[in-house]
């Protein structure tokens, strides 16, 4: 029996020894072109291929001859650390180093989209900067044990569709759901990961099992290997690995420094673990236990404008938090509206102050603009005694003359020089047509027709803003326009074409027509209503023996504005361009030069009156006149 277990024993060492299996795919056949290397120091074990080893030099395992072959050793026993992976939270595994100076798995690094490396031969260096900094710590690890690693690092999807699961790599690699397309097939990408439910069953269960056995291998390699090795190997091996560091240490102070983004790129804190492994140590340190902090798993983004999200009452420590920090905001807050409340008192006292000066400067600018008229019309009263005492007619000096009124702003059609004086010093209060008072003068609008002024929350339909004035239109108020409207309705409900064939939908009041001076009219025979017939035919009367009738109250207002204003009995006979006749129905006339214009004879044609409800309209010629 003891003969049996011996060579069982045996048996499963040398098995041990000759099967090796890759740290990154998972995969036990060595062949020479890639071949399955052992580090001398640590003992991973790794292809050639899967971690970018040069086939030509030192990638020959030494444990296949002690004395004859060189050590080789892994980018992380040369450099001399215990490296941090950045991308996961796992310690386990092979690592290679970045440009700035970190560290990754190399099975992170080609599972992770957006990861890059420098030569894509010897897989190394690793470049993190092309990959956006928001999916640090974005997605929660669905395979971590410890919760307070979950969202460290970077985590995958699902590459099955619209599956949700996240999962870091190396934490996918443990349960053997990465996979990778064959050689054979020509794709960018050739690297799968899958969870639980979309993997292949048979895949995942070898690939777990060398998993396990690689962990195994690992550590009894290391035990087995400082008992196999002879003092002169292991001095060998040290002196040579001493060799390497010191190069390491050489390249690292000699290489140029990597890119790095101009601008700062922010990055959670809890999305390193091995920041978080500090802080559970300073924790340890300081006799702080951690277990009594809950982890906060919700989703940073909830977060993003510095507020928390509500927490329901509860006895625990982020309630807690939470409670305090909201009453330092609600503290916060009153302060700055107490200062805000102040501030506003000040403003609104110094705004009465100016208020009472304003008024007090209005009335003694009145009181001496009365004093100057009163001593004006006296001065022009001895100026005129003086020219009858001498027998001649005396002009008047320019200080006795009435000072002329000041010229519009740019914005109401003129041109005027630039004065650092107030309006109210060089211009006559204005009062409003509809209120009679004179508050918000920079309120009052200039109607172009009655000169008056209005303000805008005055007029019907009150206005919110100053309308636009330009060379070819004006404003006037609606009492102006009420007066034109009567000729206007004509020209801008009358649609029609050159040939006088089509009208407007609407209804207008017919237009006044030409009557020559010496025939009369004649009467229109109009039907007598309110009247009942039966079996007769409704009888007419001329329009003079007509008898009263109630006229519309419409009608009433129109013929009280004709009688008014003239303006409306505006005959239009012919046109300027054409000399052909027409009517009010097809003719504008400019409110410049008082000509007439087909509709179709202007530049471009038109099909209805350019003129609108409100504004007026001058021709072309009359707009290159004011242009120039």
């Amino acid at each position: 029996d003891s003969l049996i277990l011996e060579k069982s024993q045996n048996w499963s060492s040398q098995k041990m020894d000759h099967i090796l299996i890759c740290c990154v795919c998972l995969g036990d056949n060595s062949e020479d072109a890639d071949e399955i290397i052992q580090c001398d120091n640590c003992g991973i074990t790794v292809h050639e291929g899967c971690y970018g080893v040069d086939g030509e030099s030192d990638s020959i395992m030494s444990s296949a001859s002690e004395n004859s072959t060189e050590p080789w050793f892994c980018d992380a026993c040369k450099c001399g650390v215990t490296p941090s992976c950045e991308l996961c939270p796992n310690q386990d595994g092979i690592f290679k180093e970045t440009d700035a100076g970190r560290w990754v798995h190399i099975v992170c690094a080609l599972y992770v989209p957006g990861v890059a490396f420098g030569d894509i031969d010897k897989l190394r260096p690793v470049t993190l900067t092309e990959m956006n900094y928001s999916k640090y710590g974005a997605k929660e690890c669905s395979f971590c044990e410890d919760p307070r690693f979950a969202r460290t690092g970077v985590c995958i999807s699902c590459d099955a569709g619209m599956c949700r699961a996240y999962f870091h790599v190396t934490c996918a690699q443990k349960e053997g759901l990465l996979s990778e397309a064959a050689a054979e097939e020509d794709i960018a990408d050739p690297f799968f990961a899958y969870c639980k439910q979309h993997a292949d069953r048979l895949d995942r269960k070898w690939k777990r099992k060398n998993y396990l056995a690689l962990q195994s291998y690992c550590k009894m390699s290391l035990q087995e290997r400082e008992k196999q090795l002879s003092p002169e190997a292991q001095t060998r091996i040290n002196a040579r690995l001493q060799q390497y560091r010191a190069k390491a240490e050489l390249a690292r102070t000699t290489r140029p420094q990597a890119w790095v983004p101009r601008e700062k790129l922010p990055r959670p804190l809890t999305s390193s673990a091995s920041a978080i492994r500090k802080l559970m140590r300073k924790a340890e340190l300081m006799g702080i236990s951690t277990d009594i902090f809950p982890v906060d798993t919700s989703d940073t983004s909830s977060s993003v404008d510095g507020r928390r999200k509500h927490k329901q009452p509860a006895l625990t420590a982020d309630f807690v938090n939470y409670y305090l920090e909201r009453n330092m905001r609600m503290i916060q807050i009153q302060e700055n509206m107490a200062e805000q409340k102040n501030i506003k008192d000040k403003l609104e006292n110094e705004q009465e102050k100016l208020h009472v000066e304003y008024n007090k400067l209005c009335e003694s600018l009145e009181e001496l603009q009365n004093l100057n008229g009163k001593l004006r019309n006296e001065g022009q009263g001895i100026w005129a005694l003086l020219g009858r005492i001498i027998g001649q007619k005396l002009n008047i000096p320019a200080i006795l003359r009435a000072p002329k009124e000041r010229k519009p702003s740019k914005k109401e059609g003129g041109t005027q020089k630039t004065s650092t004086l107030p309006a109210v010093l060089y211009r006559q209060v204005m009062n409003c047509g509809i209120c009679k008072k004179n508050h918000d003068q920079h309120l009052l609008l200039l109607c172009d027709t009655c000169k008056l002024h209005y303000h805008l929350g005055c007029l019907d339909p009150p206005l919110t803003r100053m309308p636009r004035k330009t060379k070819n239109s004006y404003w006037q108020c609606s009492e102006c326009d009420q007066a034109g409207s009567s000729d206007m309705e004509a020209d801008i409900a009358m649609e029609t074409l050159p040939d006088g064939t089509k009208r407007s939908r609407r209804q207008i009041k017919e237009p006044v027509k030409f009557v020559p001076q010496d025939v009369p009219p004649e009467p229109k025979k109009i039907p007598i209503r309110n009247t009942r017939t039966r079996g007769r035919k409704r009888s007419f009367v001329p329009e003079e023996e007509k008898p009263e009738e109630r006229i519309p109250r419409e009608r009433r207002q129109r013929q009280s504005v004709l009688q008014k204003k003239p303006k409306s009995e505006d005959l239009r006979t012919e046109c300027a361009t054409c000399k052909g006749t027409g009517d009010n129905e097809n003719l504008v006339r400019c409110d410049e030069c008082r000509l007439c214009y087909h509709f179709g004879c202007l530049d471009p044609p038109l099909k209805k009156s350019p003129k609108q409800t409100g504004y007026g309209w001058i021709c072309q010629e009359c707009d290159s006149t004011s242009s120039k």
